[in-house]
């Protein structure tokens, strides 16, 4: 019970990193990005708290925006697993009102979704920003799986 109620304050409304104020922009992101897919997998219901109320989500073609659709997509998908190969980190220079820092993240890998115990590779797209120093908030989140060839 402790461990659900960590989760839920850490990623109520907004993802707070816990890391050294020293550490690098990049290395943040990093790891925000790594816990997002693992909430993705693990605490879903919870995921929507992490985009603006004019957040985008796309999975598989289908698009939600806002916090409610999201958090409708979230509760009726399929379960899943994501294993991260490769995530790469491009800062975006940007002339954005009050000098936010903003991301794009490109990763790659496999997922399985469900009961479906087949592996598909699948590659998103993240654009992230900071709210404030190691504070950090999705725009928009764009994941497109490899399916088996039809016959």
């Amino acid at each position: 019970k402790l461990q659900v109620v960590y989760c839920i304050l850490l990623f109520y409304f907004i993802y707070h990193s816990m890391n050294d104020k020293s550490e690098n922009d990049e290395s943040t992101v990093l790891k925000f990005v790594q816990d997002f897919f693992i909430s993705y997998d693990k605490n879903r219901h919870i995921l929507h708290t992490l985009f603006p109320e004019d957040g985008t989500f796309i999975v598989l073609g289908n698009r939600m925006s806002g916090h409610s659709a999201i958090q409708q997509a979230m509760l009726t998908m399929a379960t899943t697993i994501h294993q991260l190969f490769s995530i790469d980190i491009t800062s975006l220079d940007m002339q954005l009102p009050e000098k936010v820092s903003m991301y794009q993240v490109l990763c790659a890998g496999d997922v399985e979704f469900g009961s479906d115990e087949q592996i598909h590779g699948f590659t998103a797209t993240l654009l992230v920003y900071f709210l404030r120093p190691n504070v950090l908030n999705v725009v928009s989140f764009n994941e497109r799986c490899q399916w088996p060839k039809l016959s």
